[in-house]
């Protein structure tokens, strides 16, 4: 918690400022004046606990005092941390020594994250100043809205509003889970309930893949068929399909023997003896292994040898000589028939119908393909798209059942408080959250304005004793247009809880007697004219002469 605050600046008897737990009253005089340093003040607390309003608005401060150094202590399990603030350095806080000694130095994101760790958020989707912003209700800061307590602005949308709470109550892990499958789909879950959907034509790819596989029994059959079906095929006349077969039937007759002539020859010149023959001298080099060898016998026979290849070849000439003009005619007549057909114009007609046929069948199948495969790549990726939008709707669901049960629990912990605070006579605030996020504040039966204000205080107490609030602050602007009746109460409500609440209220005479008692009792800082924080009140005339 928030021990203390010091500052040289301040006027003598406001130099160190000491806080308590619970309630801590920054007590204006009974006159109720202004610009004395109330606010201020406040905005010094949040400075403390790592805000950075105030040095946005200490133009006038710095030029009236300079820059000047804020001081403070906090203390947690008992142990004291000192820290420092400088108005020309604000991006950074300074860890100090009980006289303050510099330390260490931290970016005002790492100070965060101390006091994030310190007050045991422990909210990992929340930052520190996340909940701050929210709860500091400060005068000159857009959260002061009575009728709008949930808004950190007057333009923001409900449904970040309404996602804060979530994270607050520790429903992040599903907000989290919905925004990726936004993601995945591209689109707002909230566009899901008026979303028109285009679907595939599944009949489409049926008809495709039947006439598929049609097309592609065609074409096998155009590559399979026999000439005298493709003549029959393209319609020629009879006379035209008999003498063509006729032909062909001679020309395939011609090629037969042709081919059997030439297997013929081929065989005959394959086993053609060889004429070389071994001499003498070459048998004589034997004796030089086998001196008792006869040379004369071996010479004889393969001089017998010699004489039997020389029979052999002249036969097998004769033999090639009679086969090789048999062959010879047979090609040329082979040839004629050949460039008979070719002439008539009948194969290259046949042929180029059939390879036109085959073509535009190709082209058929291979354009029906491609539809059907993007048809079918569609479907595929409107049924991962069904099962996303599914997924969507059931994490929405999960996330209405989340909604509804802190709006419960935030209204039936306003009521415990409404109770106390208005004595059970006064209807309390009601919070309304739609599944869409449209967020509905109010107090059925009364539009006052101190009603409207008293209900916002009873929703940031209901907040702060149900969720890991460090602490909140109220102006006077808030407190001062609440009933003096039910004042009391909600002094006594603060007063009583575990964690510090930093108000600022003037003309505490004007109160009941024990809402005086309390404001009096709990005061930490009391500021009147001639006894402003800073010494002095440069806007007011003459006063700064």
């Amino acid at each position: 918690m928030l021990k203390e605050i010091k500052c040289d600046k301040f006027a003598s008897d406001h130099q160190v400022i000491y806080f308590n737990s619970g309630l801590n009253t920054v007590l204006g005089s009974t006159g109720g004046s202004n610009a004395i340093g109330k606010s201020t003040f406040l905005w010094i607390i949040d400075y403390v606990f790592g805000g950075e309003s105030y040095c946005s608005l200490t133009g006038d401060i710095k030029k009236e005092i300079g820059s000047h150094t804020i001081y403070f202590k906090f203390e947690f399990d008992g142990q004291p941390y000192y820290f420092y603030r400088n108005t020309d350095d604000p991006k950074n806080v300074y860890q100090s020594d009980n006289k303050h000694h510099f330390i260490a130095k931290l970016s005002l994101d790492d100070y965060r994250r101390f006091l994030f760790q310190e007050y045991r958020i422990g909210l990992l989707a929340l930052s520190f100043s996340d909940i701050t912003e929210r709860f500091f209700r400060i005068y000159g800061r857009e959260n002061t809205l009575e009728k709008y307590p949930l808004l950190v602005k007057p333009r923001e949308q409900d449904e970040k509003a309404v996602d804060f709470l979530l994270k607050l109550f520790g429903q992040y892990e599903i907000l989290i889970s919905i925004k990726s499958m936004e993601e995945e789909l591209g689109i707002k879950a909230s566009q899901l309930i008026n979303r028109q959907r285009q679907k595939v034509d599944i009949e489409k790819i049926a008809s495709n893949q039947k006439t598929i596989e049609s097309l592609k029994k065609r074409l096998q059959k155009l590559m399979k068929n026999s000439e005298e079906a493709q003549l029959e095929m393209f319609g020629f006349d009879t006379q035209t399909f008999e003498r063509i077969s006729a032909v062909q039937k001679d020309l395939n007759s011609f090629i037969r023997k042709r081919n059997r002539l030439q297997s013929e020859l081929n065989a005959i010149l394959s086993n053609m003896p060889e004429s070389k023959a071994n001499s003498e001298s070459e048998f004589n080099s034997l004796v030089n292994f086998f001196p008792d060898a006869n040379i004369k016998a071996f010479t004889e026979i393969e001089y017998f040898h010699i004489r039997i290849r020389e029979i052999l070849s002249e036969e097998m000439e004769q033999e090639i000589s009679r086969l090789q003009p048999l062959i010879e005619e047979y090609d040329k007549e082979i040839n004629r028939l050949n460039k008979k057909i070719e002439e008539s114009g009948i194969a290259k007609e046949i042929s180029e119908r059939v390879l036109s046929q085959c073509i535009n069948v190709s082209k058929s199948i291979d354009r029906l393909e491609e539809e059907t495969s993007e048809l079918v790549h569609q479907k595929e990726l409107q049924d991962a798209r069904a099962e996303a939008e599914k997924k969507l709707h059931k994490l929405l669901l999960q996330q209405s059942v989340k909604i509804d049960e802190i709006q419960d629990g935030i209204n039936s912990q306003m009521g415990l408080i409404n109770r106390v605070v208005t004595e059970n006579q006064e209807t309390a605030p009601i919070l309304h959250i739609s599944h869409q996020k449209d967020i509905v504040f109010e107090t059925p039966g009364n539009t006052s304005e101190g009603t409207a204000f008293k209900s916002l205080v009873v929703y940031d107490l209901s907040i702060l004793e149900l969720c890991p609030v460090p602490a909140i602050i109220h102006d006077s602007n808030i407190l001062k247009r609440i009933e003096d009746v039910h004042l009391e109460h909600i002094l006594e409500r603060y007063q009583s809880t575990k964690r510090q609440v930093f108000i600022a209220f003037d003309k505490a005479d004007s109160t009941t007697e024990n809402a005086h008692r309390i404001l009096e009792e709990t005061a930490i800082l009391r500021l009147s004219d001639g006894n402003e924080l800073f010494g002095r009140s440069w806007s007011k005339y003459g006063l700064n002469d």
